[in-house]
């Protein structure tokens, strides 16, 4: 029996279990960043991987039971952009690794998605693999780490609500090049649907602005490794980077628990301003994007009526 790429069943988690092998998971969802355990593979499969639906989606590739690779997948903030959550090559080779990647594609155009996402290290070993799927980079950021106890004055800064939806895809229009922009998110829609949200489950979104238009906004969700930050801001905005930072930290009461920040290569002044504040590089990542192909359902026909000559 040859190799296959098909959905996750029971039975493939009841093999990984009984390896004794730990097999690492090479994507890089934002709440990952980061961390630096490698997860059971047993954990992954029994939380997340089955955790089937219209979210989520898990693939597998099998060699006579075998698993030679495996892709787990879930929605972004629409269904129109999903992401890979867990890639997981278990040394089937890039060969099969493509067949894998390139079901989840299909599956995830099967859902109404658009485009499928995934984040790698920027040295890892399957970054072949991905562009030999078709997968295109389009941004590459850098980790920051502050051990944390930050201090520095709060602006003044409020909760975001959904009125300020448009706002800040104005800000992010006015942020980030169009490079990215085209891959990422080219239209208000695309935004809306392809903001990573997962991590910010139980943490906040504060935004500052300057007459009546938004000049910076940060988001800031704590876990066990850490305070993870994201931060926005104008061109000429007032407040600063450690500002914000403050602001996010004090909203979720970090306390003295390590910040970190992930900083596009395209926006050195911030990486600079961290490093001023005694923030360290721990890791260079790569974003990725494969558009998927939507099946469009065609219109029912009907054969239309013959119309008598005589009379017509």
């Amino acid at each position: 029996m040859g190799t296959e790429a098909r959905a996750l069943l029971p039975t493939d988690l009841l093999f990984l279990a009984t390896q004794g092998t730990s097999y690492e998971n090479e994507a890089w969802p934002r709440e990952r960043l980061g961390t630096v355990e490698t997860q059971p593979t047993l954990t992954v499969l029994r939380d997340q991987l089955f955790a089937l639906g219209k979210r989520r989606g898990a693939w597998v590739a099998t060699h006579r039971q075998r698993p030679q690779a495996l892709v787990g997948t879930r929605r972004r903030s629409g269904h129109q952009a999903w992401e890979i959550d867990y890639l997981i090559d278990c040394g089937g080779g890039t060969e099969v690794l493509c067949d894998v990647l390139e079901r989840a594609v299909r599956a995830a155009g099967e859902a109404g998605a658009e485009k499928l996402f995934v984040r790698l290290e920027a040295q890892s070993g399957l970054m072949q693999s991905l562009r030999e799927a078709a997968f295109l980079t389009y941004q590459r950021e850098t980790l920051y780490v502050h051990p944390g106890g930050i201090v520095a004055k709060a602006p003044v800064m409020r909760h975001a609500t959904a009125a300020d939806s448009y706002p800040l895809y104005r800000l992010y229009n006015a942020t980030t090049p169009e490079s990215s922009r085209r891959y990422e998110a080219a239209t208000y829609t695309e935004w809306q649907a392809s903001r990573e949200r997962h991590w910010l489950k139980n943490g906040v979104e504060l935004v500052s602005e300057e007459d009546s238009a938004l000049q910076a906004s940060v988001q800031a969700s704590r876990f066990s490794h850490g305070v993870i930050l994201d931060l926005t801001m104008a061109s000429g905005a007032q407040t600063d980077a450690l500002s914000l930072i403050a602001a996010g930290a004090r909203a979720i009461e970090a306390g003295s628990a390590p910040l970190l920040v992930t900083v596009p290569s395209t926006k050195e002044g911030l990486a600079r301003q961290l490093e001023d504040a005694g923030f360290s590089p721990q890791g260079e990542f790569v974003s990725l994007m494969h558009r998927t192909t939507r099946p469009l359902a065609m219109p029912r026909l009907a054969p239309a009526a013959v119309k008598n000559a005589i009379g017509a």
